[in-house]
């Protein structure tokens, strides 16, 4: 009979041990479950999504200090490309540089209009002429803002019978501004002028 009280009493201890441990894993399941919902939480909160030529593109969320540079960089890039990659049509011209007019001042308005009274834009489409613009390089000044640029490039115009290329180099400075659809990076073209467009080869086609 005490072997028999002693074996439940046994059993009882193994009961209790067993229902402690499964507790205790339990509680290290829920909480390694919270845990692990927190991380996926913050890492998808880290995740940005853009809509870009029709096209969602993930990006990736970062302090602003860390790529100004880079973001300064591609303004550039962005604003000379609509500026000056132009084709012989009249709606793609008013389309680019109206894109370009959102990221720059008076200054981009002033050159678009000593452009046009000279009848540059009527002769793209009079003349069938297609020009296209090719960065060789940009040279920034981050030291203090507004920041200062100096961009290089290459335009090719094509004609019917020949082909142009042509030494770009502008200056300017970025002023810092709020991002918008029409200006995700977030800066304004100031105080910008050409240095430089000359011929530096002729072609014929």
């Amino acid at each position: 009979m005490f072997n028999y009280f002693t074996n439940i009493e046994t059993a009882f201890q193994h009961v209790k041990r067993f229902s402690l441990v499964l507790s205790l894993g339990a509680i290290a399941m829920a909480l390694g479950s919270i845990w692990l919902s927190y991380r996926f939480q913050q890492q998808a909160a880290e995740r940005v999504y853009i809509l870009m030529d029709g096209k969602v593109l993930e990006a990736v969320a970062s302090d602003r200090k860390s790529n100004i540079k880079i973001e300064a960089r591609e303004h550039v890039i962005r604003f000379h490309s609509h500026f000056f990659s132009l084709s012989p049509d009249e709606e793609q011209i008013n389309e680019q540089l109206g894109k370009a007019f959102y990221l720059g001042d008076g200054s981009v308005q002033s050159a678009y209009q000593v452009l046009k009274e000279q009848g540059y834009y009527n002769r793209l489409v009079t003349g069938n002429i297609h020009q296209e613009l090719s960065v060789d390089s940009i040279a920034l000044d981050m030291a203090q803002r507004p920041y200062s640029f100096w961009f290089y490039g290459r335009q090719t115009i094509t004609r019917p019978t020949s082909k142009l290329t042509r030494s770009l180099v502008t200056k300017g400075q970025l002023r810092e501004v709020a991002r918008s659809i029409n200006n995700p990076h977030g800066f304004l073209v100031e105080q910008w002028e050409t240095l430089e467009n000359r011929d530096i080869k002729i072609e014929k086609r």
